[in-house]
């Protein structure tokens, strides 16, 4: 098991570290993890620890978002692009996105309908958010924490969420029927992706993945019509991902 160190610690070591929110999977930081485990890349995690200022990671990276990434003394990364591009070059020789231009472009194009903004998380972090306004946190998020994901991820009231969350669901089921890899014949980011993300529609169980209680409820809480636009076959995919690119049960 994966051990974790305080952002302080961090801070003040070399080599690849990435600040994580404890007990909590973010999807962009689990896929994060997967692709350094992929790329047999040593990276030591980091959390808010009790010796630490408080808000540490915002400290170190001007806000609180997570992931965090730092090597050596280059610049902080925390969008999933950027990650990845600094994955791939530090461990070339285990690539996660296709040589070709346009399998490339097709691979960081579909990361992104996952990763990016209007993207499967973005889209299913606020559907979530307003399942917890319409249903007075009954599901999804509850009401107080909701304002104030709004606020930090753009919520609008004139989004259509849910069905944003149900067609890529559908297209990626689209894509896997049939085929080993979303793209191309051999793992790319895009599965690893898939693999966190989904999540936030169907959470791996409890064994495998140990989170907070409370944001199970939360993740649980998503409607069988947004989980069914996933087919047993996508779902099937992101069990073989998660056993073979991740480190189960899952280190929080």
């Amino acid at each position: 098991m994966s051990t974790f160190v305080s952002v302080t610690e961090a801070r003040a070591m070399p080599g690849l570290r990435i600040a994580c929110l404890r007990g909590v999977p973010s999807p962009w930081t689990e896929a994060a993890k997967a692709i350094f485990r992929v790329k047999g890349l040593d990276c030591q995690y980091a959390g808010q620890a009790e010796d630490d200022p408080d808000n540490a990671i915002a400290g170190w990276a001007g806000n609180s978002s997570v992931p965090v990434v730092a090597f050596e003394d280059e610049p902080l990364r925390t969008g999933w692009a950027e990650i990845l591009l600094l994955a791939e070059r530090l461990a070339p020789a285990k690539p996660l996105l296709p040589d070709g231009f346009e399998a490339r472009a097709e691979a960081i194009g579909l990361s992104h309908e996952i990763c990016g903004e209007m993207g499967l998380g973005w889209a299913a972090r606020n559907f979530l958010v307003g399942l917890g306004f319409e249903s007075d946190g009954a599901s999804g998020f509850h009401p107080k924490v909701g304002k104030f994901l709004a606020g930090k991820y753009g919520y609008r009231e004139s989004e259509d969420y849910r069905q944003r969350v149900i067609a890529i669901l559908e297209a990626l089921s689209a894509r896997i029927a049939g085929k080993p890899f979303l793209v191309g014949s051999s793992l790319t980011a895009v599965d690893i992706y898939w693999a966190a993300f989904s999540n936030l529609v169907a959470p791996l169980p409890a064994e495998k993945l140990p989170m907070h209680p409370r944001f199970r409820a939360m993740w649980e809480s998503v409607p069988d019509d947004v989980k069914s636009a996933a087919s047993g076959e996508l779902m099937a995919h992101r069990d073989r991902i998660y056993e073979t690119c991740f480190e189960l049960p899952v280190p929080l």
